[in-house]
């Protein structure tokens, strides 16, 4: 709290500051069931081609017939008025149940937003970029963003799941490093039951070098347990990250 008159500096540009939220009207473009746990979804509209967002930011959605909201982040960024989400399936979930039972092509839906503050700073030094499950969203499109601007210091993501089953998207981030000279990525799965070559949560695939010695920027999407375990983990290595950005999900019933 300020005891006396003070200049206040935002390290952000006046760019940033200026998205507003609204709202839009859309309608399904594409929806597809990825895997038992992952669905896809894009959604297009001539509204949307006025949508301006940062990359990592989220959206309210307003399920069809009903007056609930659920909140997912663009996985991709805005393209001729069209845009995408990774939404998790859950057993009984009210969004969830209209995509994987009713939703077709061409159905109406209602967003508001952008919302959040999670979303990509300007890159001033390597990024270490963290995702639990459906938390791969936020990523995919800041290294869209990423890929068309460039940029000179590295950049590795570390995808963490639960089952074989809950990775998706692995060619999207095949093709990145293709596109990113800098990007490298890995994948890890926490089942012991797993046939992946990678085992385990995403902390036991922290290398110091990708901690590099606290001159490093964390980005961490995934769900509170994740969010607390990276914590930990950071700190136990002694390190104060330049930056430490995070957003925590949870799944609505």
């Amino acid at each position: 709290r300020a005891e006396s008159d003070c200049v206040v500096r935002v390290p952000a540009s006046s760019q940033v500051c200026k998205t507003e939220q609204a709202s839009y009207e859309a309608a399904i473009s594409d929806v597809r069931q990825l895997s038992e746990s992952t669905i896809s979804l894009s959604i297009k509209g001539d509204s949307l081609t006025q949508l301006a967002f940062l990359p990592g930011q989220y959206v309210n959605l307003r399920v069809p017939g009903s007056d609930q909201t659920r909140a997912y982040s663009f996985s991709s960024m805005p393209r001729d008025g069209e845009v995408s989400f990774l939404i998790r399936n859950v057993p009984g979930g009210l969004m969830s149940s209209f995509l994987t039972g009713l939703a077709k092509s061409g159905d109406s839906l209602t967003l508001v937003g952008p919302l959040g503050s999670f979303y990509l700073r300007d890159i001033k030094r390597p990024l270490l970029l963290l995702a639990g499950g459906t938390g791969l969203a936020p990523f995919t499109a800041m290294l869209e963003k990423i890929a068309e601007q460039g940029s000179e210091h590295p950049l590795h993501l570390i995808y963490g799941v639960t089952h074989d089953h809950d990775l998706v998207e692995m060619d999207k981030l095949e093709a990145f490093v293709a596109r990113i000279p800098n990007f490298s990525y890995s994948a890890c799965v926490a089942s012991p039951d797993s046939s992946y070559p990678q085992k385990g949560y995403v902390t036991q695939h922290i290398e110091p070098r990708h901690l590099n010695d606290g001159e490093v920027d964390v980005y961490l999407c995934g769900p509170p347990p994740m969010v607390e375990a990276v914590s930990q983990f950071i700190r136990e290595q002694g390190l104060q990250p330049a930056n430490f950005f995070y957003e925590k999900f949870a799944a609505s019933a």
